[in-house]
């Protein structure tokens, strides 16, 4: 079997086409952990994988087919921004060659694997933590294996769709002992840092986030972590910055925990720099926080708002005073200049003058701790409970899902268009007063914006 595992960058339609978004947040921001993660998987149970990592490196989508006729088995994961363009390369290789067996795996899959079998010509969806299924589903492929022996696969069978159980998450152990992913076919050059994660899942259930596994945080020991960081650490040449991204939604929830990582780091002598998460109300750790200093390139904080209200509906749990104490505690030990705060506006019930007082508080947030903000246009994220709600009324067809956000955008977007280019506009202004102000005070349009 000749196999190939890919995954696509986000994209806009241009004409009949898809392109790069190239001037994206998530646009080779670090390694594509997933697919190199799980061709090591696959190649560790004897099996040959070929990676194209279209992710890393630009790639025209009319180009795809080409180099991927000679394989037996197409593998895609997928989320929800590049779905368009993944779907359009499915039926395209499909009207080309219709024996080839088609998988498609990833968050997209896990939210909806019934829609994906039901409307396109795929031959396998694969829901959940991928990597208790590759090794199953292989040797399906083969002919080795039953369709009911893979975790999570969806497939018609005389006509009916059939969808197994998911597997159970992996452990905290199980994910120490997950292979090195195949970081030695990653193109060099082409990304900023390179992936590590500590930790699976989440401790929140924010209204906003389509993050898989919310309320279900599994933390890999610190010992364990640490052999990790080890074993990745000959692959920082091959990223532009030389730093790791540690992709973990909740990184630092066990602070007992993340200081013994710290130790552990300092008594083997490991120099390496990271950009990791944190909640607001983890600032207040300075011992935590001093411990990490050393081998902290920036810390990310999902802020999300200065408005007490706001918070309590997107299910924060802290206060707009626990944000301004939070990063003065932190530029106290020296870390301020580290600190990139991110929030959100639009949300329904917000309007012009609620979405000016948040620009200035945040502003002000930047101007007084030296610190960077990111200002995010509300994104209707698939699978998010806001998603959730709005899709329950209209029910649209998986294909036509980029109609959900034009009808969001008209009926629940809480400003018009005049109103929003007002806003950018007022944004661009502060950055101009700013030193290194568009470093320091950004603002990220909803990337659905993009796409069709």
């Amino acid at each position: 079997m000749k196999i190939v595992l890919f995954s696509l960058a986000p994209m806009e339609k241009k004409e009949e086409t898809y392109i790069p978004l190239k001037n994206t947040f998530v646009y080779r921001s670090s390694s594509p952990y997933n697919i190199y993660l799980l061709g090591a998987i696959i190649e560790q149970g004897g099996y040959e994988i070929t990676i194209k990592d279209w992710l890393s490196e630009t790639y025209e989508l009319e180009e795809m087919p080409g180099e991927l006729l000679d394989f037996d088995i197409i593998m895609i994961s997928s989320n929800s921004w590049n779905w368009h363009p993944s779907r359009w390369l499915i039926e395209k290789l499909r009207s080309l060659r219709d024996d080839q067996i088609i998988v498609v795996g990833g968050l997209q899959a896990t939210l909806f694997g019934r829609k994906i079998i039901e409307e396109f010509p795929v031959d396998y969806v694969i829901r959940g933590e991928g990597e208790k299924s590759v090794i199953p589903l292989m040797k399906l492929l083969e002919k080795k294996g039953k369709e009911d022996e893979v975790p999570g696969l969806i497939y018609k069978k005389n006509g009916d769709i059939i969808i197994n159980p998911v597997s159970p998450l992996l452990t905290p152990e199980e994910i120490a002992r997950l292979p090195v992913p195949l970081y030695d076919r990653l193109p060099a050059g082409t990304c900023n840092w390179l992936s590590i994660e500590s930790s699976r899942g989440c401790v929140n259930h924010c209204i906003y986030c389509s993050v898989p596994y919310q309320k279900s945080w599994r933390a890999v020991k610190a010992e364990d972590f640490v052999k990790r960081i080890e074993t990745f650490m000959p692959y920082l040449s091959r990223v532009i910055s030389g730093k790791f991204l540690i992709i973990d939604d909740s990184f630092i929830i066990d602070i007992t925990r993340a200081r013994e990582i710290a130790k552990i780091l300092k008594e083997k002598k490991i120099e390496i720099q990271a950009i990791w998460n944190s909640h607001v109300i983890e600032l207040f750790e300075k011992e935590m926080l001093i411990d990490l200093a050393p081998f902290t390139d920036s810390i990310l904080i999902g802020a999300e708002s200065f408005d007490e209200d706001t918070l309590k509906r997107i299910g924060k749990k802290f206060t707009p005073d626990d944000i301004v104490k939070g990063a003065h505690s932190a530029v106290n030990i020296g870390l301020g200049k580290k600190l990139i705060f991110s929030f959100i506006v639009g949300f329904p019930w917000q309007n012009k003058k609620s979405i000016s007082r948040e620009i200035d508080k945040i502003y002000d947030l930047v101007i007084t701790t030296g610190a960077c903000a990111i200002i995010n246009w509300l994104i209707l994220n698939p699978g998010s409970r806001l998603w959730n709600e709005f899709y329950a009324k209209k029910k649209v067809a998986l294909r036509d899902y980029g109609k959900l956000y034009d009808d969001w955008k008209k009926e629940v977007f809480p400003i018009s268009r005049e109103e929003l280019q007002e806003m950018n506009f007022y944004i661009s202004y502060l950055q101009s007063t700013i030193r290194d102000g568009v470093y320091r005070f950004q603002q990220h349009s909803g990337i659905y914006d993009k796409i069709s």
